[in-house]
Parts: C-alpha cells; sequence; structure tokens
C-alpha cells in the first residue's frame, strides 16, 4: 500500500505541474482537441459496431471499457501477453504458455476471447492477438451472456482489428529493445476506387526476439489483407483474412524448485535447445455484409472461419525424491488442429410509439468449435538436470523420433473436444423522456451440444455428445442525470453446455459428466463525462454467482477425471478514469477490488476458498503528457505502474496447497517525441529490476513459476506518408 500513496502523491503532483500550465495557454484547447497534431485519443465514446449496440457508452446499462489503438502504441504493447490488461479495472493476464495464447482473468475468473464481436476461444488459443492488426479492444464487463451467446458472466475481451478507412494513410514502424528484439510493421490503407466504392488495407509484421531466459528464442510472422466494398450506398461488404506463423523453443518458460517462489536466477530455463521446437500457423477469414434497410434499420450477417495447427512439443517434469536439487524432465508431443466456424446474422433499428423510441435488436448466432490434440509423453525418455547448475545439451540420439510427432486419436492423452450452438435472441431498448430513462428488456434462448475426452476413455475413442438448451433472460435500465453524467443497472443470466469425464464404479474409464454450467451478474454503476468530455470515470459494483463449474477430480489427481463444484461467488468496486485530464496530460487510471470465492461445495473445506486466478486487489496508473508549446513542443513523458495484492494462482480448487502469490508491483518510464509524420518512443519497464512472476503450488509440494522479464528498454520509431 505504501507504494499506491506514493504513486498517488507523483500522480497529483503532476496533475498539478500540468494545470498550472493549462492555465497560461488555455485559450488554445479547442484548436488542439480538434486539430491538434499532438492529441493523444484514450477516451472513446461510441463501441465498435461489432458488439451491436446503437448506443453511446455513457448510456449503455453496462460497463464497456476500450482501449485504442493509440495507448498501444505510447505504451509500446506488441500483444496481449504484455500488459494491455493494465488500461482495464481488475483484468489480469494469467501466466500459462505466455507464448501461445492469453489467459485473461476478470471478476474472479477466465474471460473469453472474442474477434470483431464473435467469440474465437478454444482450448490454449487462439494465438496471442498481435498489436499490429488491433484497432481497439473493448472490455465488456459483467453482463456479456446477451451479447456474447454464451459465456462467464464477468466478461469478455473483443479485439477489433484494423479495417478499410476509405483514406491513404500508410505508415511503417520500426521496434527494437532487449533481448535482440527487432520488429517492423507496414500499415497501408488506400483506396482502389473512388467514393467509397473499394477500398483497402494491407498490414505486415515481421519479429524476432530472444530472451533474458536461456536457448529461448520466438519469430513471428503476420500477413493481414483486407478489402471493403460498396456496390450500393446502401451495401458494404468487408472481408478480411489474417495469416499467422509463429516459431517458438518452448510455450512458456517454466523454472521449479522445493525451495520457494523466485529461488532461481532470472535467467534460468529448463527448456533444452535440442528439445523439439514449436510452429503455430494460424489462419483466419471474417466476411461482413452491412445491409441498409430503411432509416436507421440495418441487417448485418458475419461468418468468420479459423484454422489453428500446432506442429511441436512441451516438456515436463518431478524432483528427484532423493536430491531435491534434480529435476527429471521428460517430453510430450503437442500436437493439435482448432477449427472453428462462427456465424451470425441480426437485425438492428428504431421505431417510435408516441413519446418512445424503441431500438430493437434481433438476431441469430451459430458457432462450431472444435480442438484435437495429442498430448502423449514420451516414455523412453528421462531427462534429469540439476535446477542449481543447468548443463544443457541433451543427446538428440536420446530424444522422440520424428515418427512419435504425429496426432494420434488412439494416444492415451489425445484429446477431443468441441462445442456446437445456436442461439436466438432479441432486445428492446426503451427510451423515454426524451432519452432521460432506459429501460433494456432482452432475452436469449441458446441450445448447444458439447462433447470433450480427455484422455482416450471409450472404445474405438467415440466421445458422447451432451445436448442442453436454456433460456436466459436480461434487464437493464440506465438513467441520464444530464448529457455527461448517468446512472444504470442491470441482472443478466448466462449459460453454457459443457462436458467432461467423471468417475463411475461401473466404468473406471468414466462416464460422461454433462451438468450446464450457469451464471448471473446484478451489477450497478455510475459514469460520467468530465470538461466536454475529454475524459470519463465509471464507477461499479456486482455480484456475480457461478455455478457447476468443472475442476479435476481430487480423489483421482493425474486420471483425467473431473467433478463439478457447488458454487463461486465474486463480488467487488471497480473504478475506471481516462482520457485527457488536463491539455496534453492522458491517463489511464483504474482500481479493482475483487472478492471471489468458493460458497457452496459438497466439500466443506473447499468453502471460503478463494478462486483461481483471482487479485483482491489491483491498481493500474498510466500518465502521458506532451508538451504542445515552446522548446519542448512535441516531445513527451510517460510514467506507469501495477500494482497486485492478495494474488491467487490459476491452478485450481482441488489444490493440496496455498495458491496465494505474494503482491505485484511493476513501474514504467518513458520519453517521445511527435512530429507530422515522425514519432520515436522510448519506453523502460520494470524500472525497478524487481522480479516479477506468476505461478502455482504443485501437489507434490514444489513451486513452480514463470518469470516476467527484468528491467528492459525499447526503441520504437514511426513513420506516416
Amino acid at each position: 500500500m505504501k507504494r499506491i500513496t506514493i504513486g498517488a502523491a507523483l500522480l497529483t503532483s503532476m496533475l498539478t505541474l500540468a494545470q498550472q500550465k493549462d492555465t497560461i495557454k488555455s485559450n488554445d484547447i479547442e484548436e488542439v482537441v480538434v486539430n491538434g497534431r499532438y492529441y493523444q485519443k484514450y477516451k472513446l465514446n461510441e463501441v465498435s459496431g461489432s458488439l451491436r449496440l446503437q448506443t453511446p457508452i455513457i448510456e449503455l446499462p453496462q460497463n464497456v471499457q476500450s482501449i485504442s489503438g493509440q495507448v498501444l502504441n505510447d505504451q509500446i504493447t506488441l500483444n496481449m501477453s504484455e500488459g494491455i490488461v493494465r488500461n482495464v479495472s481488475g483484468a489480469r493476464k494469467v501466466e500459462h504458455w505466455d507464448n501461445v495464447y492469453s489467459n485473461v482473468f476478470m471478476r474472479g475468473a477466465s474471460i473469453a476471447t472474442y474477434m470483431n464481436g464473435m467469440n474465437v476461444s478454444s482450448t490454449w488459443g487462439p494465438i496471442n492477438p498481435d498489436a499490429s492488426i488491433i484497432d481497439r479492444i473493448e472490455f465488456v464487463k459483467g453482463p456479456a451472456g446477451f451479447m456474447g451467446s454464451m459465456g462467464d458472466p464477468a466478461g469478455f475481451y473483443n479485439v477489433v482489428t484494423k479495417k478499410p478507412t476509405g483514406k491513404f494513410a500508410n505508415s511503417v514502424r520500426f521496434t527494437t529493445g532487449s533481448y535482440n528484439l527487432f520488429r517492423g510493421e507496414a500499415d497501408l490503407d488506400g483506396v482502389i476506387v473512388k467514393d467509397g466504392v473499394l477500398d483497402y488495407r494491407l498490414n505486415l509484421m515481421g519479429s524476432s526476439n530472444k530472451s533474458w531466459s536461456e536457448n529461448d528464442k520466438t519469430s513471428k510472422i503476420i500477413v493481414a489483407p483486407s478489402i471493403t466494398f460498396r456496390p450500393t450506398k446502401t451495401t458494404t461488404f468487408t472481408a478480411q483474412y489474417n495469416y499467422q506463423f509463429l516459431k517458438f523453443n518452448q510455450p512458456g518458460a517454466y523454472l521449479m524448485s522445493q525451495d520457494g517462489y523466485a529461488s532461481l536466477n532470472v535467467h534460468t530455463n529448463f527448456n533444452d535447445p535440442n528439445f523439439k521446437k514449436t510452429e503455430v500457423k494460424d489462419q483466419s477469414l471474417f466476411l461482413t455484409l452491412d445491409q441498409k434497410l430503411f432509416k436507421d434499420w440495418v441487417w448485418s450477417t458475419q461468418y468468420a472461419y479459423m484454422d489453428m495447427n500446432y506442429d511441436g512439443g512441451s516438456w515436463w517434469g518431478t524432483f528427484d525424491p532423493n536430491d531435491k536439487n534434480i529435476f527429471n524432465r521428460t517430453v510430450s508431443n503437442w500436437q493439435a488442429v482448432g477449427k472453428n466456424h462462427i456465424f451470425q446474422t441480426y437485425l438492428r433499428g428504431s421505431l417510435n410509439t408516441g413519446n418512445i423510441v424503441h431500438k430493437i435488436i434481433a438476431g441469430f448466432d451459430y458457432g462450431d468449435r472444435k480442438y484435437n490434440a495429442d498430448f502423449s509423453g514420451y516414455g523412453p525418455g528421462v531427462y534429469p538436470i540439476n535446477i542449481q547448475n543447468v548443463q544443457y545439451g541433451v543427446n538428440p540420439s536420446t530424444l522422440p523420433p520424428d515418427s512419435f510427432y504425429t496426432l494420434n486419436s488412439s494416444a492415451p492423452f489425445y484429446n477431443d473436444q468441441g462445442v456446437k450452438y445456436t442461439s436466438y435472441y432479441a432486445q428492446d431498448q426503451i427510451e423515454m423522456f426524451n432519452n432521460k430513462l432506459r429501460l433494456t428488456l432482452a432475452g436469449r434462448y441458446t441450445s448447444g451440444t458439447t462433447f470433450a475426452g480427455y484422455p482416450f476413455y471409450s472404445e474405438g475413442n467415440i466421445v458422447p455428445k451432451d445436448k442442453a438448451g436454456e433460456f436466459t433472460p436480461r434487464v437493464g435500465a440506465s438513467y441520464s442525470f444530464s448529457d455527461d453524467f448517468s446512472a444504470y443497472g442491470v441482472f443478466d443470466k448466462t449459460f453454457v453446455p459443457q462436458s467432461a469425464v467423471q468417475y463411475s464404479e461401473t466404468n473406471p474409464k468414466g462416464v460422461p459428466l454433462t451438468t450446464p454450467f450457469r451464471g448471473q451478474n446484478l451489477e450497478v454503476g455510475i459514469k460520467k463525462d468530465w470538461f466536454g468530455g475529454k475524459w470519463n470515470s465509471t464507477f461499479a459494483v456486482y455480484d456475480i454467482r457461478r455455478q457447476n463449474i468443472f475442476t479435476s477430480d481430487p480423489a483421482r489427481p493425474g486420471s483425467g477425471l473431473s467433478v463439478a463444484t457447488g458454487e463461486q461467488r465474486a463480488r467487488g468496486f471497480e473504478a475506471d478514469i481516462k482520457g485527457e485530464i488536463v491539455k496534453g496530460l492522458n491517463v489511464v487510471i483504474n482500481y479493482a477490488y475483487t472478492d471471489a470465492k468458493t460458497i457452496k461445495d459438497s466439500d466443506a473445506s473447499k468453502i471460503g476458498q478463494q478462486s483461481p486466478g483471482n487479485a483482491k486487489n489491483v491498481q493500474n496508473t498510466w500518465l502521458s503528457y506532451r508538451f504542445e508549446h515552446g522548446n519542448l513542443k512535441g516531445f513527451g513523458i510517460s510514467a506507469g505502474y501495477q500494482y497486485q495484492g492478495g494474488r491467487q494462482s490459476w491452478f485450481g480448487t482441488t489444490a493440496k496447497y496455498d495458491q496465494s502469490l505474494e503482491d505485484y508491483f511493476d513501474t514504467n518510464f518513458g520519453i517521445s517525441y511527435t512530429a507530422k509524420k515522425f514519432d520515436v518512443n522510448l519506453l523502460l519497464n520494470n524500472v525497478l529490476n524487481r522480479k516479477l512472476y506468476s505461478g502455482y503450488r504443485s501437489d507434490d509440494g514444489s513451486y513452480a513459476w514463470i518469470y516476467n522479464a527484468p528491467r528492459n528498454w525499447r526503441l520504437s520509431i514511426g513513420y506516416k506518408f
């Protein structure tokens, strides 16, 4: 808490100094806000069209936080695993396979990944969204079941990808930094046929970087073309294709020890350079058709196809019972294929009944998401290392042959799972008293089929499928005390068909466990725009209930069998402040208190236990000040910190040992310069050079963790033409 107090005092001092500067030149504010070369867009007033809503953020009966591309540029953020969540209250990136995907927790649970309004979540996926193709990121908190068909009541984050703007706006960017980081980006945005008939955009990215861990290197390539075609004034068709290629030594640089967290050197690596590297190929196609019908009525249809292929291996291991410094590594296969087909079509518009306005949304969602993988271990090989003196260079002749790395449906640890669903929904936002009061009434019926077989357990590997359907309502209200001040309340339910395998006395290999997941959210909050909308604040309190959460069977560890826990409750308070506080000074300040724990369970010892992945207190601050006059015109300084207290590992409710983690405090400082077509930004991360990590305590009592980078720097140079 002392660090938070120091940070708050620093923030107050900077605000006071900036306020004095602002008083001297206040007559230029409007020019800077509208046309200023150095104006930074931190605050967004509208949600993207992919969320289907027709309402400004301040009038929505829920908490939606949007992160602009400008914020990502200022923080030199490269992907979702690198601190994007610091810009949203209570959101945290939780470790596991950091190179591959981003596991984000919020309001006591892991939240889904959406892209352009469609749920693209999968097992160990999707690949980390890269900043080179991100236009903005929207965190939809709490009542997400209505917009997202199925999901956790904690919410989701929606990645809005870059699309043609209808203007010639080209840019290139080069980024370098610690650990041999070299990254190049190109964003080519232009017009093929004038008057908006045919526009294009092409985003390219290539990067290579080593790590603070020995024997670790990652390479990445992205090719993302898109076009927008308007054959008529009322018809718009957009097609986007994203190709990503990723190659790395290991998915996550875990370290293990029996002496406690962070007890090994930050540069240590248990991976061997002769272990198999992993290649990931990810392709996605998004097709969108918008047809204006009459007045403000629009019919929208969207389809997405995603294809992810993993070709690699991973290592794991256990400690020698006679020597705590000897870690016996084993090597596992990692062949996986994930395919998603997602379809949406909906109608939206408004109609009047007297002095009352009805904003209507009605539509249909379809999804078919499948994932197959083989995680079988290589039996003949054990590769011991001394964790205090790691020696690299495993004999290649003792490693698995190439024939081992195949996707074998008969393998002992073959994973076959998926979900297919259809959903119908309708919403009426009723605006009364000249839009002072907005009442939202909505409902959705979802029918889904799920299956999950891990490990292999049935004859012929035929995985039983479970079908379930349920109606989930939504009721919300928002009242505007003025154009820039509103209060809201919402009640929302969600439902997710789910499948796993549970123990049965009649079938030791297990039988289907098909209890649906159910959740609900009750929330109230207030929103305020300040000083003509330059910055805004949102405050919210909520109560979330989750029932039938699947966890591994504590009586049969390592069996792949699951049980359904009773009920978890998350209660909390959130505060978000974002925008230009005074002229030249943009801030992102947020705080969240989250109390997430088990309140019902057949095992009384689990009641009161904190939910996996939770942190009770999360506070973030980011300040960016740019000089707009005098000799320092165009120069900027930035500073920020992240604090997490009361952290809980993601490891699970069945863990035998205490899963609490020490508090987390990260600091950043940067300087930059912006001209008309040129910008340069230098950022120092982990300024205090602390050992920052996240991890868990294994059931054998040992500690496992992944370090964040020690003190490091990045330099980004951009040019527009």
